[in-house]
Order: structure tokens, then sequence, then C-alpha cells
């Protein structure tokens, strides 16, 4: 398992062989250290049966250049990865399958080759293709070693380690004892499952990146899906609407004093404070106004707002309009990259119940294939928006304006090419462009509104965070990416595969490959627009699975059961190694921007 069959010239292994004093030093004495460089498996049982019971036997698991002193210059060819778990650093652990079973449930396709009872602990061995590069081989292990617990000592370029029939002298206590042999520990083979079979095969370094990256990738996911879990009722829990909390602890300035009284209120009332620890919240804030208020005055405000059942104004600064002073407000105080409200998609005002939403008359392949990921875009805003500009209507101007990204300082669509793409929309009756009586030859004062036949959602719609509109806006991901979020959701709202092959289908690029439609998939879970997690049959094969978490369910409707399942005997089954180009979904996460 270690060495190849056979040894270059100028290759051997190097046998290693240590007598101890009782406290583990290696003693001075001539005949306390013995190294050997042998070239065959005679040589090497040799220096085991001559030197195991007088003292710690070692082989490095490395080839050694000539008859070097076995430091990182001399190691030549590795074709094992090396962990060494310590029993007392898992009192819990009763035996060897206790800790199989540890290493599987964090990476559940790393087979392990050969198991070795150390005497107080266990080594693993985990079969590579044989390599020179033994720097990328000691990084892959360290990877593995810093995700698995095992001893970090043990991934060292230059290691060792205790063959099998050899003795460990050492003591439960941490003492040596050459003298005792009862008390010795014998060194064990527990599983030895290296070419065993036709299905043997060794790791290549390429695929335990990649398991390494899929292990990262999870525990990132952890973290984003404890974030995703939202709960609007408990804002306390998460770094929420830092706008108020900043007010809070700053105060305001005159003119701004009673809008952030409001939201300060409303939030307090959302965390569950009570009435008493909101009046007195409120005094706090106003000895820090400039100027404050009347004592009076803001005990009667305070009153006024905790009476309110739904006070309007606790969304994200664009859940105003573009001319409402209030909108500055809040922009001024806005700190996107730390708040959690913006993040999970409450740019939208929440008590509005506003999410993107797209009519699913629009969403069959002919159409698909039909729109751009732009159009979608607009189609999407002006969902949103529709009935936030009051009696003037929602105008190409308004839509212009939430077309500008505060990120790349620009907009994401130049005047001439949404012109372009409005009378598009206009043509594939999608919207109604009506001109301004008072001003019919300026473009930017024409009203938009959706057309009649998607006024009405008779089909139904699909819903996601509005967030990842604004990633397109933001220039996190691009219109191809937009038509397969959408496509993706959309399949699995109805049922439907979502096969890479399938999501090509339907968004009309059959020329796009598995591996460009991956390559998409995978842009989408790095702008945290949706989650990745990776899942495996019992037949040990790899399926993909997306989660997908509707405003309107997290608020609403608890009992909507969003996991789809597709039937595992279908060609969507992933049989080979880590193969992207098939996906099987059982449930999807759409995850907002962060």
């Amino acid at each position: 398992m270690l060495y190849p069959e056979r040894l270059k010239d100028n290759e051997y292994i190097r046998m290693i062989a240590l007598k101890r004093d009782k406290d583990g030093n290696v003693g001075q004495n001539e005949g306390d250290r013995e190294i050997r460089y042998v070239k065959s498996f005679g040589a090497f049982q040799w220096f085991i049966n001559k030197y195991r019971e007088t003292h710690d036997v070692y082989n490095q698991i490395a080839t050694n250049y000539g008859r070097k002193d076995g430091t990182i210059t001399s190691q030549r060819m590795r074709k094992v990865i090396y962990l060494d778990f310590d029993r007392k650093d898992y009192p819990d652990m009763k035996d060897a399958r206790d800790c199989t079973q540890m290493i599987k449930d964090k990476i559940p396709k790393l087979f392990l080759h050969g198991c070795i009872n150390s005497g107080h602990g266990y080594h693993y061995y985990v079969s590579i293709n044989p390599t020179c590069k033994v720097k990328e081989v000691v990084e892959i292990n360290k990877a593995l070693v810093s995700i698995l617990g095992a001893d970090m000592k043990a991934a060292l370029p230059t290691q060792i380690s205790r063959p099998p029939c050899t003795y460990n002298h050492k003591l439960d206590d941490g003492t040596y004892d050459y003298e005792n042999k009862g008390k010795w520990s014998f060194v064990k083979v527990i599983d030895n499952r290296y070419r065993v079979g036709n299905q043997f095969k060794a790791f290549k370094l390429p695929y335990l990146s990649k398991l390494i990256n899929y292990y990262n990738q999870a525990q990132e996911n952890v973290k984003i899906l404890d974030k995703q879990k939202y709960d609007y009722e408990n804002l306390n829990e998460y770094p929420c609407y830092l706008c108020v909390k900043k007010m809070l602890n700053e105060g305001a300035d005159k003119g701004q004093r009673n809008f952030w009284h409001g939201r300060i209120v409303n939030m307090l009332k959302m965390e569950h404070y009570f009435d008493s620890q909101i009046y007195s919240t409120c005094q706090e804030y106003n000895l820090r106004c400039r100027p404050p208020k009347n004592q009076k005055i803001i005990e009667d405000d305070t009153k006024r707002f905790l009476e309110e059942e739904k006070y309007k104004l606790l969304g994200c600064y664009e859940s105003f309009k573009p001319d409402d002073p209030r909108r500055r407000f809040v922009e001024d105080q806005c700190d996107k990259v730390y708040c959690g409200t913006y993040h999970n998609g409450a740019k939208i005002s929440i008590a509005d119940e506003k999410a993107a939403i797209i009519n699913k008359k629009i969403l069959t392949r002919k159409h698909f294939r039909e729109t751009k990921g732009h159009e979608f875009l607009i189609v999407t805003l002006l969902e949103v928006y529709k009935n936030s500009f009051g009696r003037r209507g929602f105008r190409v101007r308004n839509l212009q304006e939430l077309l500008y990204s505060s990120i790349k300082k620009r907009y994401c669509i130049g005047e001439k090419r949404l012109k372009e793409l409005l009378e598009g929309l206009q043509e594939k009756n999608y919207i109604e462009i009506t001109p301004d009586k008072k001003k019919p030859d300026d473009f930017k004062e024409c009203r938009l509104k959706m057309s009649r036949r998607l006024r009405e959602f008779q089909q139904g719609s699909i819903r996601f965070y509005f967030s990842v509109a604004n990633a397109l806006i933001d220039g996190k991901i691009s219109q191809i990416d937009y038509l397969i979020y959408i496509a993706l959701v959309n399949n699995l709202d109805n049922g439907i595969k979502v096969t890479y092959d399938e999501l090509a289908h339907t968004i009309g690029l059959d020329e796009l490959t598995p591996n460009e439609i991956g390559k998409h998939i995978r842009k989408l879970s790095k702008e945290r627009c949706l989650v990745i997690e990776k899942q495996y049959t019992d037949k040990g094969y790899e399926w993909n699975k997306y989660k997908f978490i509707n405003p309107y369910e997290v608020e609403e409707d608890n009992n909507v059961n969003t996991d789809m399942r597709i039937d595992e005997s279908s060609d969507n089954t992933v049989g080979t190694d880590l193969d992207e180009e098939r996906l099987l979904d059982y449930e999807i996460v759409l995850r907002p921007v962060v």
C-alpha cells in the first residue's frame, strides 16, 4: 500500500527504530537510534523482527532519495494519505468502527483503504495514485486532517508511521516501558481493503480536492441555511434592521425623529419587548436626538405606534418610492454588507408582504425561448412596484431608476437598449406602454403596466426573494444565470425534472453543454442566490439538493410542503463519481443575495 512493487535504483524505504527513556526522549546511547534503508519486503520484515521488542519501530511513509537523512528534500514518492487519531482525544469513541463512522459522517465518499490499531489510537491510510508531488499531497493531507479532527502533527511531509506486527511501548500514562512485555500494545491491522476486489481504485488528488471543497461548501451552506431560517417574529436573533438599531443608539436629527421613532417601536414589538420596555427605550432614544422632544410627546407617540396594528414603514429603503424623502433617510443609514434584513430579501417592505413574482403564463418553454434575462428582470420589477407610484403610475423613468446599481454606479441596462426591450415586451403582449398626455413625445414619462393577460394569475406564479433580481442589476449574476434560476424555480414548482439537459431545454439553449449549465448553477451558488447540498443515494450515487423557501410560506403558510421528489429509478440518477452533468432534486432553497 505504501510503496511501489519495484523501487528505482536510487530509491529506498527508510526504516527507523527508536529506544526512548521513561519520559519518551530518545536515548543518547549507541544503538538507541537505528536507521536502515531497505529495498525489499524481506529486508523490511527483517528490520521489524530485529528491533520490535527493544525499540519502537517506524517506516517513512514516502520513499526516500538514496540514503539521505529523511528531510523534506529527500522525500521522493507518496502513495497514501495518512490520518492519525488518538483515542484520548475522543473519550466517547469505543472502537475503530466509531472512528470510521466519524470520518464517514463528514466525508461519505472518502474510502478508507486501511486501518491500523496503533495501540493508543487508529491510523488510516487512503490510497492515492503514486506521485512525486509530495508538497501537493501534504496540503491535501493537512486539509483532511483539519476537517476530520486527526492529529495535525501526523500530516508532516516527513511523516513516519508504525508498521503492523510491531509493539507500541508507550503506556497510557505517556511513559515508555521496554521491560514488561505484558504492558506493550501490539500494532495490528484492523481493516485492509487495499486492492481487494475488482472495484479497487486509488484516488486522484484533484478528486480529493473536490471532496474537500464539497465539505467546505457544505459547512458554508450550514451557515447560510441557519441564516436562511429567518423568523420575522424573532428578529433579535439576527443582525437585522441595522439602520434602526443605529438610530436607536445614536439618535435622529430634527425632521427624522418621528419617522425613526415609529420604526424603533415596530422593531421592538417584533422582538417581543414588553410595552414598559418599549416606553423606556424610546425615552432613551429621545435623549440622544438632536434636539430631544418633550417626554410627554414621546410617550404619546410611543402609545400611538404601539396601537397601530401594522406599521407600514419598516421595509428597507427600496420599499419607498424614489421621490419619498424617507427613502433617503433609510438609505443614508444602510449597511447592506452586514444587515441580515437586506440579505434575507426584505428590501421590499415585509409589512406589505411583497416578493419577486413572475406569472407562469410566460414561463412556458415557448416563452422562455423568446425572453431574455433582462426582459424577465423588467417584468419582475414592474410586478413588484406596480402599485408603488400612486395615481401617476409606474413610469419608464421610475423603471430606469430601479435599474441603477449602487455597487456598479451605473444602469444595468442602457437607455437605448431599455427602450428596445420595452417595445419588444409590448409586442409580446407582456406589458402596456401608455404615453403621457402632457408629454406624449417623452418616452421616459410613458406609463408602464402589466398586460391584461398577465394581471390575472389563473395559472399561478413563482415567487422568490427580490434581492436575487438585484443581483442581476448589480452585475453579480448574468442574464443566463437569471434565466436558469427562474427555470429552476419554475421546473421544481411544476414537478418537472431539473437535470442540466432539461434546464438547457427549458430556457431554449440546447447548445449549452451540461458542464456550462453546471457553471451557471455554481455561479448562482457562489453569489448566494441558491444553496447546493451534496447528497448520496443508498447505492453511493451522488445528486445535488437545492432548497427553496417562499417568502410567503415563511411568513404565512408553514403547512405547505415544498419538497418535490423525482423517481430515483428514472434516468436522472447519477451513476458516476461526482458526476455533475445530471441532477436529482428533492427540495430547493433559493437564497437572497449576500
